[in-house]
């Protein structure tokens, strides 16, 4: 196993709990951060801070960035005396933030030429998950890097899922974003129909809580996902049809607009208009690959 010398920058609410966990498996930590009293907190639970107008990566071979924006995360590593430039050689640096794919691929590089190695490692959960030590992570870029970092990982994460070349754990943390943002847009509009038609958010919450969606749904697609299509030729994307104009109907009579409904309305009429009428519900991950290969083809 080698030797870490870790440093960690960034000690918001989540970063503090990721440290405190590094600390309790007994590995040695320099932290740093804007907020002095951040710094203060975790110095009191074993860490150590870095010194006034000592390089951050100085002595180190292993960094944690936990920052708020990858513009800054990338002036950390790369400005006049940042990471580049004062770790060691071999040095390995984790962002743990979201960052675009197309930058992590570019700072890789940057790290590559300067024999450093950068690693995308963004994370699923919140504080209560980082100090439980059961965040998810995704992590992108030099499976020999990945290895060594592991069990340092494993103090702060359960759920570790090595994805390949670089940018392929922020790509997979964006399509997480992408679900959970859609899922929760999903259930404000199912909550906002409900509470004008007169029923409480958690009456709804807890009955939808026994059904398929929104906990289930990953159920039934997972073992399809083995197949070429999704479609199981059930022809239920045309009863999907009829529900969402009985959605759009109910929200009418109550002069209640949802955005998202209207969208997905949208979307399934012209799942009907082009063919599609005895599909199945699932069949719609289909038709976005079909429109997606066709628009690209168009473009070349």
């Amino acid at each position: 196993m080698v030797k870490f010398e870790i440093g960690f920058v960034g000690l918001g609410a989540m970063g503090q709990a990721i440290v405190s966990r590094i600390i309790q498996a007994e590995h040695a930590v320099v932290v740093h951060d804007l907020s002095a009293s951040a710094v203060d907190v975790m110095v009191e639970k074993g860490a150590t801070a870095l010194d006034d107008n000592v390089p951050l990566g100085l002595g180190k071979n292993l960094v944690f960035l936990s920052v708020s924006h990858a513009d800054i995360m990338e002036k950390i590593i790369c400005e006049e005396g940042g990471l580049l430039d004062s770790m060691d050689d071999g040095g390995i640096i984790v962002d743990l933030g979201t960052t675009p794919i197309k930058q992590c691929r570019e700072l890789a590089a940057l790290a590559k030429i300067k024999g450093k190695v950068f690693l995308d490692a963004p994370v699923s959960g919140s504080t209560p998950w980082a100090e439980a030590g059961s965040l998810a992570m995704m992590i992108g870029g030099d499976e020999t890097a990945y290895e060594q970092v592991l069990p340092i990982l494993k103090s702060f994460a359960n759920k570790i899922h090595y994805l390949g070349d670089t940018g392929n754990g922020q790509l997979v943390k964006l399509c997480h974003q992408l679900t959970f943002v859609s899922t929760i847009t999903g259930l404000s509009e199912a909550i906002a129909l409900a509470e004008r038609h007169g029923l409480e958010a958690k009456t709804v919450l807890q009955v939808l809580d026994d059904c398929v969606a929104p906990r289930h749904v990953i159920d039934f697609m997972l073992p399809m996902a083995e197949n070429e299509r999704f479609d199981q030729g059930r022809g239920t994307l045309k009863l999907g049809h009829k529900d969402l104009q009985a959605v759009q109907k109910s929200a009418e009579d109550v002069s209640l607009q949802l955005p998202l409904a209207e969208v997905l309305l949208s979307y399934m009429d012209k799942a009907m208009n082009n063919g599609w009428q005895e599909a199945d519900l699932f069949a719609l991950v289909d038709m976005a690959r079909d429109e997606f290969y066709a628009r690209g083809k168009k473009e070349l």
